[in-house]
């Protein structure tokens, strides 16, 4: 893998780099839109084609008219998924990009010849730029096409279309080697910007992950934005993620990664023979400046969108994974990195989706989206007595409902700062990947521990509607699960507004572990709370439930808290308080 200035080969044809937006490091944002499109794809010997090309075409036309409309300042689309017919009548159609913008389009299969071919038919209106390779007969090329207007040296409009076109340098090697006996490898991964007046970007094509090694890292993390086209059936595979441990491990928290696969579920012929892959999308953007927008309510907006946030520990970086429905994604989002930007102006808060679309059949468009089905309300009836509660929570602020049902389920051993987005258990996800997250039930490899987490709640909700113990017999005349940032700490309402905390165990935990989530969820109640009086009633008012060896479900003994004689408003891990 050979890394090579865009600027340099540009130079050499007498035209200079492009003024990309998306490459200027101010205080302002970029526009992208982003296509996730259906999978329905056969292979063979020329390489990756639609198996429905009229659908493909209308689809493909109508996103690059989208792009167009849109003026966003960065359009991409997937490994082998622009079909090159579209791409050349919408050109020959003025369908391109406005000055300041960059398409970067992963395109179908072609051959040497076929592309010479093509330049030759649009000569007059783009310059081709591409490296020379053999003509290798019977080989087909995987490219992306950067195209983007740029000017000669010495004009002073940008009226010059210039494709520049990456071909893929490392097959993947696949059980039949589909690409390996099949591909015409290249050697060039382009490079856009130089770091310093301007920001970087480059683009891997899927397998071109194991060719980028820690070197090619050193020489790219530092202020670029690197995109990542995959046809992919297995985009978390450890191989595939590995390059963005390379990129990330470094400081400076100035390098983002926008990885975009096809939707779900891809249908492939070969062969004769059709298979599903029943993959994930796995599409997402990876992040870690310090400023990042981490509100509820930008979250929860770019959630209902379809873009739903995790935080990567091994990393230290936010990871927003989009659903994995066929969609176009339209996102405004801060520079990779400022320069000369003061200190006040200067906040990344990362990608906000300004609008989701799906396909529309009868009107062959692509249509906005009210929202994005997450797939929570498919099994919000896990939680029994409190789906309808749950389920207005998460449609407001999905991120009430994690916090929620991680208290219900005594997940707080992070700290007192376990309901933060960075410790929130379902919310991180670890180096494999595996999207937890309970209101976004796209990954099916997490499925258990959301009904796990849900059948939990389900069974404290029962609890509390039988006979309760004297520090909260109130509640028998009613109450609501809530979470309010005001009260971390505590998860139920009475009907007079006193709040609880009630948490089941189930029988996951031994009588010392219970009593040490007792105890730590007693120490968190003291340290909220700043009146002794208050601290006492809300300890009063804690509930834990867990299983007995016997098989029952029984309370901690939380009867200290109701002597009048020894109040115990201190830390339960204390030495010296009172006995």
């Amino acid at each position: 893998m050979e890394i090579t200035s865009v600027s340099d080969v540009l130079s050499e044809l007498g035209i200079e780099h492009p003024d990309l937006n998306v490459l200027a490091p101010t205080q302002s944002n970029y526009s992208a839109l982003l296509f996730q499109p259906q999978g329905n794809i056969e292979l063979g010997q020329d390489g990756v084609r639609h198996a429905d090309s009229a659908l493909a075409n209308d689809q493909f036309s109508a996103f690059l008219n989208e792009a167009v409309r849109s003026s966003a300042d960065l359009v991409v689309s997937p490994e082998y998924s622009m079909p090159w017919r579209t791409l050349e009548v919408q050109l020959s159609n003025g369908v391109a990009p406005v000055e300041g913008s960059v398409w970067v389009l992963g395109c179908e299969s072609i051959t040497i010849s076929e592309l010479t071919a093509m330049r030759g038919r649009l000569s007059h209106l783009i310059e081709f730029v591409f490296e020379e390779i053999d003509n290798t007969s019977g080989r087909f090329l995987n490219p992306v096409a950067y195209i983007f207007r740029s000017k000669r040296h010495g004009s002073e409009s940008s009226d010059q279309l210039v494709m520049l076109l990456q071909f893929k340098i490392c097959p993947l090697g696949d059980p039949d080697h589909f690409e390996v006996n099949g591909l015409q490898t290249g050697s060039r991964l382009y490079c856009f910007g130089n770091g310093t007046s301007q920001l970087r970007m480059a683009t891997l094509i899927c397998s071109d992950a194991f060719a980028f090694l820690d070197e090619h890292a050193k020489l790219l993390y530092d202020r670029t934005l690197l995109i990542h086209i995959q046809l992919n059936a297995k985009p978390r595979q450890d191989q595939f993620r590995r390059y963005r441990s390379s990129l990330l491990q470094y400081g400076g928290g100035q390098t983002e990664l926008v990885c975009l696969n096809w939707a779900q579920n891809v249908h492939a012929s070969h062969d004769g023979s059709e298979k599903c892959w029943s993959n994930i999308g796995g599409s997402a953007w990876y992040l870690c400046p310090d400023k990042f927008d981490n509100r509820d309510s930008t979250l929860a907006e770019n959630h209902r969108r379809g873009l739903y946030y995790t935080w990567l520990e091994s990393l230290r970086s936010h990871a927003l994974f989009f659903n994995y429905s066929p969609s176009l994604f339209l996102l405004n989002a801060t520079k990779v990195a400022h320069i000369g930007v003061p200190a006040s102006l200067s906040r990344r808060r990362g990608p906000q989706v300004v609008e989701t679309r799906a396909w529309e059949p009868d009107t062959a468009s692509w249509v906005v989206q009210d929202s994005v089905d997450d797939g929570f309300a498919a099994i919000a009836v896990e939680c029994g007595g409190a789906e309808t509660k749950i389920t207005a929570m998460a449609s407001t602020n999905p991120f009430q409902v994690e916090r929620l049902l991680a208290l219900c389920a005594g997940k707080v051993e992070k700290g007192a700062n376990w309901h933060t987005l960075k410790e929130l258990d379902s919310c991180a996800i670890e180096s494999t990947e595996v999207v937890r997250r309970i209101t976004a039930c796209q990954d099916g490899e997490a499925h258990h521990f959301r009904v796990e987490r849900l059948r939990r709640c389900k069974r404290l909700y029962r609890l509390l509607e039988q006979s309760l113990p004297a520090g909260i017999a109130d509640l028998e005349a009613g109450f609501d699960l809530d979470w309010h940032p005001d009260s971390p700490h505590q998860n139920v309402v009475s009907k007079n507004g006193r709040r609880a905390t009630a948490i089941y165990l189930g029988d996951d935990y031994s009588e010392t572990q219970v009593e040490s989530i007792v105890k730590t969820v007693e120490e968190y109640l003291g340290q909220s709370l700043n009146d002794p009086d208050d601290i006492i009633e809300a300890r009063q008012r804690l509930q834990v439930w867990y299983r007995s060896d016997e098989g029952n479900d029984v309370t901690f003994d939380s009867h200290p808290y109701v002597d009048i004689d020894d109040p115990k408003s201190g830390s339960p891990f204390d030495i010296t308080r009172p006995k």
